[in-house]
């Protein structure tokens, strides 16, 4: 419908259009039922009063009334081909209306008019503010470089009409810097955050110094009671005499423990890791601790354990398991464990019982099965109980009835366990099967607050291993040989599945497999046969054969191992 006037109420003609140039009045009409319909009006140009609210720059009120009576405005053009967002963006409209009109018809941002003009054509040419341009940028950004019928672009009409540099580089697709009040809200926030950081850190001196002071006391007691142990951490306990000469000692302490020490190779530090490995201090359970390679969780439990022990010797928790892939360590760790507790003074015998179904279950009946049971207790008693595969004997009906007697098993020793004069027990297992084992409520659930799982080791923890067991052996690495190197070729070589399934044992494979590359390279060797090793020689009174008082001597090939060596072992023998 086209008309320029209506009827009011008192008989008089009242222009919507107009209206929509005075704004309050505009708004009152568009929402009043009876006069609303209006809102759907154009004039002899084509215009909505949607048009003419936008081309006058009339404020948001007056586009959401005017969008309430007509939603489809938004998306109407005039006879030019003109939306409402056409004359917002060439008037340089108020942005909240332009973001409105973008959200009822978003559309509206690609549409072209009669002359081929977006809407960003105009933002573009009448030099709208910036954020008129990056809103309609951001909702059409191909329209930088859309051509109107005079083969212009936006981005040619900013450069053109003198657009701001922002602008423009807007429409080269480029990140536009921070505008001013962004630069201070950032520099105010930054105020704001090193503020609280610095009264934080004055906080946490305040607290550094209350803790010194408890820390110092504590040391000046056990100067004056034991003044042995401060030996132990660098201190001198003849120098100290109160808190000062005390702080003086134990800065003295730090900066000699942070001195920069003398720079050691590559090689001279690995081969210093293995050595220590194998060379403990002077400690029984360092010692011990020294039999396995790796494994450091299980260590540092254990020379927590004894640390408790010394502490707290009738509050600890007894029982533990050990869970992880077959291969990783457990039952090694397990039987070294058994021996620790009993030298650590945690059990009271050196009895080791190792256990798994085939010795807790008797086939036969339920109560050959409960006394199984208590006879590997009663084996058991004062030392340790080392049970395989606990969650074996759960029940299944995969089992003949009558013959799976497993849950009464498992029912004996959770009773046992309850017991103060049961044996130290410990589980070994896969993680997810003992847990169904744990928390179940047969009566092991809180027994069991102590759990190391024993991760898969990685090539190089295998590497490790494999140089720690040459040393042990008594054969040298030759040079080159390092454990980088060998975790690579391990990696290279083995599939992923294969060294999965075997974890630790892949070390004492490889081993196996060089001493044989070892025994053919002495056995074949040209100038092995004809130099110190020929059988005439050995014979010979000075090659410490039969008669000589000479020390019979290896010759270097027998003990030095080399690259080639190992690759060979992994390759023809794994």
């Amino acid at each position: 419908m086209t008309s320029r006037a209506v009827a009011g109420s008192g008989g008089e003609y009242v222009d919507l259009h107009d209206l929509a140039k005075g704004w309050k009045a505009a708004i009152a009409r568009a929402k009043d039922p009876a006069t609303r319909h209006e809102a759907q009006i154009k004039n002899d140009r084509g215009n909505l009063p949607l048009h003419s609210a936008a081309s006058f720059r009339a404020p948001l009120e007056v586009t959401e009334a005017l969008l309430e009576a007509y939603p489809e405005a938004a998306s109407m053009t005039n006879n030019y081909g003109n939306l409402a967002l056409h004359f917002t963006a060439w008037k340089k409209g108020p942005l909240d209306v332009e973001k409105l009109l973008l959200k009822v018809y978003p559309e509206g941002a690609a549409k072209k008019n009669n002359h081929g003009n977006l809407p960003l054509h105009y933002a573009a040419h009448y030099n709208a503010p910036l954020e008129v341009v990056e809103a309609l940028y951001n909702a059409y950004p191909e329209g930088a470089l859309q051509k109107n019928n005079d083969n212009n672009t936006p981005l040619d009409l900013a450069i053109a009409d003198g657009a701001s540099p922002n602008v423009i580089a807007l429409l080269q697709g480029q990140k536009l810097p921070p505008t001013d009040d962004e630069v201070l809200a950032s520099a105010q926030a930054a105020c704001e955050r090193l503020e609280k950081e610095l009264q934080r850190s004055m906080e946490q001196h305040d607290g550094m110094h209350e803790d010194r002071d408890i820390v110092l006391g504590l040391l000046l007691d056990i100067a004056e009671r034991q003044p042995h142990a401060l030996y132990s951490a660098g201190i001198n306990p003849q120098q100290v005499r109160d808190l000062d000469t005390l702080l003086e000692q134990v800065r003295k302490a730090h900066q000699e423990e942070s001195a920069p020490q003398a720079t050691l190779s590559e090689e001279e530090i690995e081969a210093q890791m293995v050595q220590d490995a194998l060379c403990p201090a002077d400690d029984p359970l360092e010692k011990a601790l020294a039999q396995i390679v790796g494994l450091e969780t299980f260590k540092n439990q254990m020379r927590g354990y004894r640390r408790t022990l010394e502490l707290q010797p009738r509050h600890i928790p007894r029982h533990f398991c050990l869970t992880g892939s077959p291969g990783t360590g457990r039952s090694t760790a397990a039987k070294l464990a058994a021996s620790l507790l009993y030298d650590m003074g945690a059990v009271q015998t050196r009895n080791v019982v190792e256990c798994s179904r085939a010795d807790l279950v008797d086939p036969r009946s339920e109560a050959k099965t409960v006394f199984c049971v208590r006879r590997l207790l009663e084996r058991a008693a004062g030392g340790v109980l080392v049970w395989n595969e606990p969650y074996t004997l759960l029940p299944s009906t995969a089992r003949p009835r009558g013959r799976d007697h497993g849950a009464a098993a498992l029912r004996e020793m959770a009773k046992a366990l309850a017991q103060d004069n049961a044996p130290v027990v410990i589980l070994i297992g896969a993680p997810v099967d003992l847990q169904r084992i744990l928390v179940s409520d047969i009566g092991f659930k809180g027994r069991f607050l102590t759990r190391l799982e024993f991760f898969e080791p990685t090539a190089e923890d295998i590497a490790f291993m494999f140089l720690a067991m040459l040393q042990e052996k008594g054969l040298v690495p030759a040079e080159g040989v390092r454990f980088e190197a060998i975790a690579e070729l391990l990696r290279k070589n083995l599939d992923p599945d294969w060294m999965a399934e075997r974890n630790g044992r892949i070390a004492h494979l490889l081993l196996t497999g060089v001493q044989s590359e070892l025994r053919k390279r002495v056995t074949w060797d040209d100038a092995a046969s004809k130099g110190s090793l020929s059988p005439f020689k050995l014979m010979s009174p000075n090659g410490g054969g039969p008669g000589s008082t000479r020390m019979p001597v290896l010759a270097p090939m027998e003990v030095m191992v080399t690259f080639e060596d190992i690759q060979n072992a992994i390759v023809n023998g794994m």
